[in-house]
């Protein structure tokens, strides 16, 4: 398990300031995870994350976009592991705040996820897979880089992010950030693209990539995501992984203690 170094000098302390919402949501059922604790509290009498507090059969009601078992992972899953597999909600320290996800679920192996901190922006990787005993170099290769957002401008630091990582100036300044509409991936999911030249682009070329190694991938599962005022950046390659990058989730600690959705 990797420590956390230090944290982001820009983004990451600015979550306390951002906008919570304490409300338990309605019970529904969820897989409890691991590392819940039994507490009595929890309206159905399961289980309670350890971290937030919140209760196992109830906290999947703060994600807006969970995945389901009709999701196409579950089936490249099951027919990799051989295995029946589910979504399971998880919960993960992110340098003071906690992010909920969900992970891949195979029999006895689970997809979870582990944070590192660092200067310029957060980094999280793969600790263990659903269908990899060893997940190998993998580990070493962060599959979701977080930046700060500019609370002005959300979209902002994507487009700075991906044109300053460019080496043609003259080719950086033809990008924009443009929604994206590819199935499986999250409602909010952005790309940034060069409009110009996805216009000429021809069908028969095959897959496109434009705007740098934070830009538009076509060959490849990387998209942008803006909240909890934060920008992150998924990078999850040509196979699936195990997670549902919809299900992201930050939750914060007020000054009472109580922990809330980032809005």
């Amino acid at each position: 398990m990797r420590l956390f170094s230090s944290l982001m000098a820009s983004g990451l302390l600015l979550v306390s300031a951002c906008s919570t919402s304490n409300e338990e949501p309605p019970v529904e059922s969820s897989t409890p995870t691991t590392e819940a604790t039994t507490d009595i509290g929890c309206p159905d009498e399961g289980p309670r994350f350890p971290i937030s507090g919140k209760c196992v059969g109830r906290a999947i009601n703060f994600i807006d976009q969970p995945a389901t078992h009709e999701h196409p992972d579950i089936a490249y899953f099951e027919q990799m592991t051989g295995d029946s597999c589910e979504w399971k909600l998880m919960e993960m320290p992110f340098a003071t705040d906690v992010l909920f996800y969900q992970g891949m679920v195979c029999g006895d192996r689970e997809t979870r996820l582990e944070f590192a901190g660092g200067a310029q922006s957060a980094e999280i990787y793969l600790a263990s897979s659903a269908y990899r005993a060893e997940v190998g170099d993998i580990m070493d290769t962060p599959i979701v880089r977080v930046f700060s957002a500019d609370p002005d401008d959300r979209f902002a630091n994507v487009l700075f992010r991906a044109q300053d990582a460019m080496d043609n100036p003259e080719e950086a300044s033809g990008c924009v950030v443009v929604g994206s509409d590819v199935p499986g991936w999250p409602d909010d999911a952005m790309v940034v693209d060069n409009p110009v030249e996805a216009d000429a682009q021809d069908p028969a070329d095959g897959p496109r990539a434009a705007c740098g190694p934070f830009g538009l991938n076509q060959g490849e599962t990387n998209f942008w995501r803006v909240f909890g005022g934060f920008s992150w950046w998924f990078e999850l390659g040509q196979e699936p992984v195990g997670i549902a990058p919809g299900s992201f989730t930050l939750l914060s600690q007020d000054e009472n203690g109580d922990w809330g959705r980032v809005e």
